[in-house]
Formats: structure tokens, sequence, C-alpha cells
């Protein structure tokens, strides 16, 4: 009988059903041999006790009887071959089955990957959809401030313009007292700096001690007279050489502050406010001219506004500081700062 090698293949998770039904055939192929050396050795027994015990009458029943055995033993070796063609290609479809199998795998891969660039294209377009909306909020906004000053502009040209001389002595730095004044779209407001910023520097040494934990420490005063005071403070390290060799110091920083209005409305009127017996006039009479200034932070939408206020200052006596500021930049205060300069 031929043998047939064994084909080695390299194992998976799907192999080891096919591993199990060629043992199957394998031993079944086995068994089918045994059974056929078996019936050929009794075969030859009965030939031999045939010729020795029996007469020439039954010899030729007892050929039939081999010829039987032999056409069985013939029957059964085709039968074996055939199983042995049926386990190749059962084998050869395992294998086959097993290449499909990989190209699958292999495709799967390459499904993946495409997908996970799409991914990564789908977020690049994201952030820059974010980054677009942003920028078009941005110019939408500029475009608002630009009609507005046009419009202020061409409302202007039509006005007559009216020249008056308001004497402008030379300007001094302020080192007194000064109360701060907020003019922004037509109203007039006080700012409560002098009482935010008392409270600052009562509540810094408390919050400083949280810079061992964190950086930087961001919190929020108030609200005082319709005002937050958002201040900032943080961690500074600075290296220094001793005898020792270099050394490193860490320093709690004031970074600085920002006042935060609850309302784009606060105050009165600018009209309003120049008239007799309002707030402003109120508060303004509690003042002393010869030891206050006024500083009044001003937005562009009210810088004509603001003639207006220090004229009405000068013939009251006081001195008049202006803090001219961008549309949407809240008032501030930092160490590097300055002071106001009144005339």
């Amino acid at each position: 009988m031929k043998l047939r090698k064994k084909r080695v293949h390299p194992r998976d998770e799907n192999d080891s059903g096919h591993d199990a039904f060629l043992d199957i055939v394998a031993n079944l192929v086995g068994i089918l041999v045994i059974l056929v050396m078996v019936i050929g050795v009794r075969a030859q027994d009965v030939i031999v006790e045939s010729s020795q015990e029996e007469d020439s009458s039954n010899y030729t029943a007892e050929v039939k009887v081999v010829e039987q055995l032999e056409s069985t033993t013939r029957n059964l070796t085709l039968n074996v071959h055939e199983i042995q063609r049926q386990a190749e290609r059962l084998e050869e479809m395992m294998e086959l089955r097993q290449q499909e199998r990989q190209q699958m795998l292999a495709m799967k891969k390459l499904a993946e990957r495409e997908l996970e660039k799409r991914r990564e294209q789908l977020d690049e377009e994201s952030r820059q959809k974010v980054e677009l909306d942003s920028q078009a909020r941005s110019l939408a906004r500029a475009l608002d401030d630009a009609r507005l000053q046009r419009s202020s502009l061409e409302k202007a040209q039509d006005e007559t313009i009216k020249l008056e001389h308001v004497p402008t002595p030379l300007a001094k730095t302020v080192f007194g007292q000064e109360e701060h004044f907020q003019l922004k779209g037509g109203y007039l407001t006080y700012v409560p700096m002098t009482v935010l910023t008392d409270q600052l520097k009562a509540e810094l040494p408390r919050r400083i001690e949280r810079l061992r934990q964190t950086p930087e420490i961001v919190e929020t005063i108030g609200p005082v007279q319709g005002f937050h005071l958002r201040y900032t403070i943080e961690k500074k390290n600075y290296a220094t050489v001793s005898k020792a060799g270099p050394v490193v110091r860490q320093v709690a920083e004031f970074k600085g502050f920002e006042l935060l209005p609850m309302s784009d409305r606060l105050g009165e009127p600018i009209q309003e406010a120049l008239s007799p017996n309002s707030q402003f006039e109120q508060l303004v009479e509690s003042l002393n001219p010869r030891r206050t200034v006024v500083t009044v932070w001003t937005y562009p939408d009210s810088f004509g506004n603001f003639r207006d206020l220090k004229r009405w200052l000068y013939d009251r006596g006081f001195a008049c500081a202006a803090r001219p500021l961008p549309n949407d930049h809240p008032i501030s205060g930092s160490p590097q700062g300055s002071r106001s300069a009144a005339q």
C-alpha cells in the first residue's frame, strides 16, 4: 500500500476541526488494512487445511470462498483508495478555504485602515470648521464695529461743527484720591474701584496658600454696585546663585485684574446724568474737587459724550483723566500698568 506523507500547515483557531477529521480517516484506513490482512491470513489457512483434510469434491467450493475473499479484499482496497482521494480533496479544499480566509483578513485590515484614515480626515475637517466659525464671528463683530463707526462719522458730517474752547491745563499724574466712572453706549456709571481693590488686598494673602498645589489661581470678587472683579495670581520660579550653588525660589506674583459689568446699561444716560439732581451730580457734590480726580474709562462709541462730561466737570473745578478702551475690552489693571494723567 502506498503511504501518503502528511502535509504540515500552520495551525490556527480553525485547524482543530480539520485535524480531528483527518485523524478519524487515518484510523478508518488503518482498521481496513488490518481487516484485509486478517482475511488474507485466514484465506491461506483455509486453503492449506482444505488441501490436507478435505477431498477434491470440496476444493471447488473453497476456491469460490477464496475468490469471494479476494474480491472483498479488492473492494476494500478500492474503498481505501477512494477514501484517501476524498481525504486529499478535502485537505485541498481546507487549504483553499484557509487562503480565502487570509485574503478576507487582509481585506478587513485594509478596510479598517481606510476607515481610520477617513475618521482622521473628518476630525481635521471638524477642527477647521470650528476655526472658520470662530473667524467668521470675529469678522462679523469687526464688520458691525466698522458699520457703527461709519454711521457715527456720517452723522457727524451731517451735523454742524461747533468749536468750543475748553482750557486744557498740563496733564499731571494722579497720586491722590481717584474716583472712576465708565462711559459706554451713552451711559455713565460709577465704578467702585476703591471698594473692590480693598477687598482684593484683603483676600490675596488667604489665596496665596493655594499656589502650593497649582501654578495659577483665578478668583472673582463681588458684585459691588454692578461690577465683579476677576483677578489672577501665579507662581513664578527664580533661580539665584549662592555659595552652595544654584537655588530656585518660588514667588507668588499678582498678574492683574479685570472689572466685569453685570450689564451693558449700567448707570444713567449721559444727558440725564449731566442734568440737575441726577445720581451722578449728587455723587460728585459729595467729593472734594481739590483732592479728587475723576477718571473716566471711555469706549469709542462715547468719545463725543466724554467732551461734554469733561466740560461739565471743569465747570465744577474737577480735574478729569481719560482712559480710552477698545470695544469689548474690560476695565483692567496690573503691576505693569500706568497711573492716570489728569487735566
